[in-house]
């Protein structure tokens, strides 16, 4: 017998990551480790994802590993403040471009078009610039000597080894030429070049600065989730008294007062109390929900009315809150198979460009301008700097960082950053149709039975219902008590999942359920046949009764359309995409809803078993499947589709499921993901793009001494901005097509 094998989620900071070829080296060396299935790394964040085996101790292993690497890591829950490090950054950069000023107004003596502005004449002295550059060369610049060597022992090459090379060159030789001036009694501006080294760093830092910024700025909403929680919370102890603790000090099963206006601070019920419920920033839906004993309260949102009561049923991580947190972490730490590809380029570009650097200090020293070794060099590092992979490294994750965060505003959770890029190959999407297409919450018309029996039935299909968490269930117990019916409860209920439910009530044999049902336990429907034909046509959905294996009557309930359904519809086919209902329902109640919503292609009398066949064979023929629904009877097909979209107000168990949650019950959402997904991609084949050109258009410049290495390092520096740039236009992006 195989021993089954558990796995466990981690996330890590990691500090030190300065290029693609840095996240690339450590998916290479941690992956190779026992016990690690997976991991991504995800550069702009900082942040790795790993699946590890859950019977094994590996974090402090892998902690150690990466340190031994040259990057210290630490639990994300750990992490520093963003903000505190930006503000670090920016100060330093602050200081570095003061040090740097004066040494490029003094390089304004190198260019003949420029060479008549005035200069005070201490800038031009080169022990006054050495003076300048070194504090930037070796104090603000000695994280890059730091990682630069840390690289090296781990037998890898990275961004921080090319700034390295390149600006200790150019200090170097200034320095040489600045003693040999001072020894000689001469002083030519010309012969040194501070201002390249001290540029390069200072151009360097104000690219990570903006990074960093835009990083910050992408994070907002995963920073407002986290502000929900409220620090402090009042306890009611023996039934009376109050007390204000911690949220930390809060245990499952404890009874807290929420006042007007206060944030539910955990997941919970009412228990005594009625109030209207703000649940907008949790679920999109801008209406106050009325909250009544036993309902449910979701952590983070707002009592808008009257003072309540509840009971504590979650908490942290294990809230909707939490859950969603995780799950938004999880998307934007993951990768897409575009930046895995990615990540294998910039793997051995790094080495590349130090052959190329290399090859180029060869060729001009010794063959195309034999003895000019200054020329040479400074081609050379031009090289070096131009060549560093950064704009083609932040290409594709700070795009599904500000992609998925944005669309997390609209509601819409990936629980993968992968997910963003196979949304939009999507060609067919199946939708469920009761509380998919439409509200769910349907409502009994008839009840066809003989005549006079028609409370006793009722009263008996309650009691058989009674418990079931299925929508029809809930509808006909809502119907019986409106009738002001008793119901009595039974422990022999039984529900078969898509079908019906069996009971027994009263010592009698309770049948209810879809035809299939009734066929499957050889009872026949041809008494309530004709009727129940009529009822479909109008669009009710039909349930059979029998007692004791005799028919009994027929139950017609009416779901009603959500009004964002049609139009819904209408987009997803104007992106070209083939809609498809799938249902449980008779071919007739299910032409009539699909009628009505603009849906051509119908599947009905769908048990979930032929749901999943349904995607599986669609898969067969080349098709790219999408299934929506919000049940339990449709979690085997989310789990099957390519992608699988939960509606937000359906199960725990579909949304487990589901590849992508919406956080609200508006189909539209459904075409919002969609254009987010074209939209990211694009977005991310236009970084892509730009950093490719970059770098074939940038390089051989460099080579062919067309651009000095302060031109490179800018030109470097503004590469990567211009990604994080472009991919903070989805920041602002419509999802409307």
């Amino acid at each position: 017998m195989n021993e089954q094998v558990t796995f466990q989620k981690i996330n890590l900071e990691i500090e030190g990551m300065t290029c693609a070829a840095c996240s690339a080296r450590i998916e290479k060396v941690i992956g190779k480790m026992a016990g690690v299935h997976e991991i991504a790394v995800n550069l702009p964040l900082g942040r790795a994802a790993l699946v590890l085996d859950a019977s094994t101790e590996l974090k402090g292993k892998i902690i150690e590993r990466m340190e031994q690497l040259g990057y210290s890591a630490r639990s994300f829950e750990e992490a520093s403040d963003s903000r505190q490090s930006i503000v670090g950054l920016g100060t330093k950069l602050v200081i570095s471009a003061l040090l740097t000023l004066p040494l490029l107004w003094a390089m304004v003596r190198h260019y003949t078009i420029t060479s008549g502005i005035w200069i005070p004449d201490l800038f031009l002295e080169p022990w006054f610039q050495l003076l300048l550059a070194t504090p930037v060369q070796f104090v603000i610049g000695a994280p890059f000597y730091f990682n630069a060597w840390k690289a090296v022992k781990s037998k890898s090459a990275n961004m921080d080894v090319l700034i390295v090379l390149s600006t200790t060159c150019a200090y170097l030789y200034s320095h040489y030429m600045t003693m040999h001036m001072l020894r000689s009694g001469g002083a030519d501006p010309h012969a040194v070049y501070y201002e390249t080294s001290a540029m390069i760093i200072t151009v360097v830092l104000l690219g990570k600065w903006l990074e960093a910024s835009a990083k910050e700025r992408s994070m907002k909403t995963v920073h407002q989730l986290r502000r929900l929680s409220p620090q402090t919370v009042t306890v009611i102890r023996n039934e009376k008294q109050t007390e204000t603790i911690s949220i930390k000090d809060v245990c499952i099963g404890d009874s807290l007062l929420i006042l007007t206006g206060e944030v539910v601070p955990a997941d919970g019920r009412v228990i005594r109390g009625r109030s209207n419920v703000d649940e907008a920033f949790i679920t999109g839906e801008s209406v106050p929900v009325e909250k009544r004993q036993y309902d449910r309260l979701i952590g983070g949102s707002v009592n808008r009315d009257e003072t309540i009561t509840m009971q504590v049923t979650a908490l942290g991580p294990q809230t909707a809150l939490g859950k969603m947190i995780r799950l938004m972490e999880d998307a934007q730490a993951s990768k897409t198979e575009i930046g895995r590809y990615v990540d294998r380029i910039a793997a051995v570009f790094v080495p590349a460009v130090l052959m190329l650097a290399l090859l180029t200090l060869c060729m001009w020293s010794l063959w195309l301008t034999p003895g000019d070794f200054k020329g040479a060099l400074f081609k050379a590092i031009a090289v070096l700097v131009i060549a560093c992979p950064c704009a083609l490294g932040l290409a594709t994750p700070t795009s599904i960082l500000v992609g998925t965060s944005r669309a997390l505003e609209s509601g819409i959770l990936f629980k993968e950053g992968k997910y963003v890029e196979q949304l939009q190959q999507i060609d067919i999407i199946l939708m469920d149709k009761t509380g998919t297409l439409t509200h769910g919450t349907p409502r009994v018309t008839d009840i066809i039975t003989d005549s006079g029996q028609e409370h006793r039935l009722l009263r008996m299909l309650a009691a058989a219902e009674n418990g079931i968490e299925h929508p029809y269930a809930k509808a006909i117990m809502k119907e019986a008590a409106r009738r002001g019916f008793q119901v009595k409860e039974t422990s022999s209920s039984q529900a078969l999942t898509g079908l019906g439910v069996t009971a027994r009530v009263d010592k009698h044999e309770i049948h209810i359920g879809s035809r299939a049902f009734m066929s499957q336990t050889e009872i026949s429907t041809q008494k309530f046949s004709q009727v129940a034909e009529q009822l479909e046509r109008q669009g009710k959905t039909i349930l059979f009764a029998a007692v004791d294996g005799v028919p009994a009557g027929v139950i017609a309930l009416m779901d009603t359309l959500k009004s964002s359904t049609p139009q819904a519809i209408r987009r997803l086919k104007k992106m070209g995409i083939v809609v498809a209902m799938v249902t449980g329902d008779h071919r007739k109640t299910a032409n009539a809803i699909a009628d009505k919503a603009g849906i051509t292609a119908i599947y009905a009398e769908m048990q979930p078993q032929d749901k999943v066949h349904l995607v599986r064979m669609l898969q067969q023929k080349g098709r790219r499947v999408a299934m929506v629904g919000d049940g339990v009877n449709d979690a085997p097909a989310l789990a099957a589709a390519d992608i699988g979209i939960a509606v937000g107000t359906g199960s725990e168990i579909a949304k487990d499921a589901a590849d992508v949650n919406l956080l609200h019950s508006d189909l539209g959402g459904v075409a919002d993901a969609m254009v987010m997904s074209r939209k990211t991609m694009r977005n991310i084949r236009q970084n892509l793009l730009f950093a490719l050109m970059y770098n074939v258009l940038a390089i051989p410049l460099a080579f062919m001494g067309l651009m000095t290495p302060w031109i490179a390092g800018t030109a470097m520096a503004l590469s990567s901005v211009s990604v994080v740039a472009n991919a903070s236009r989805l920041q602002k992006a419509s999802w409307r097509n």
